[in-house]
């Protein structure tokens, strides 16, 4: 029985390590940024998103050097050619905020949904990376209304 655990726990692992496998983006997660103290990366797999039809959600967010606010950007930038919906906002020339819904993969949907908060003048000076796959639609990812606002906030 051991065993069985084992090795579901390693499949889960290894689904949350090579969800993005293809995209720009999967050299930002993972061992990087795990030990700053400055990021936060979040994996979640498995049964916790089920209600969410969702079987893979990563997040990073980072006080990112001015050279990480580059990569991150030309990688989303990258990966989100050819998106199928998108919504973006631009500050001062840069990508500010972008939701974007790539091509699927069989019946799996991917989601990038990223936010440089470095921009707003007051905040916070964070990025924020999220990175989701599963066979939800854009609409049943639909993000309530404050936090929406959160992410594209201009005060």
């Amino acid at each position: 029985m051991k065993r069985i655990e084992i090795l579901l726990l390693c499949c889960m692992m290894s689904v949350a390590g090579f969800a993005q496998a293809g995209l720009h983006i999967a050299n930002l997660f993972g061992e990087r940024f795990r030990y700053r103290k400055d990021a936060t990366e979040v994996v979640i797999s498995g049964d916790q998103l089920k209600p969410y039809k969702l079987q893979v959600f990563r997040s990073l967010t980072i006080k990112p050097s001015a050279a990480e606010v580059n990569e991150f950007e030309a990688n989303v930038k990258a990966d989100v050619v050819g998106a199928l919906d998108r919504e973006a906002g631009l500050r001062q020339g840069r990508l500010y905020y972008g939701f974007y819904r790539l091509r699927s993969v069989g019946t799996t949907n991917r989601f990038i949904f990223y936010r440089n908060n470095t921009l707003r003048a007051g905040a916070s000076p964070t990025l924020t990376l999220i990175y989701m796959e599963g066979t939800a639609t854009l609409a049943e990812l639909c993000l309530p209304k404050s936090t929406k606002t959160w992410l594209i906030s201009s005060s």
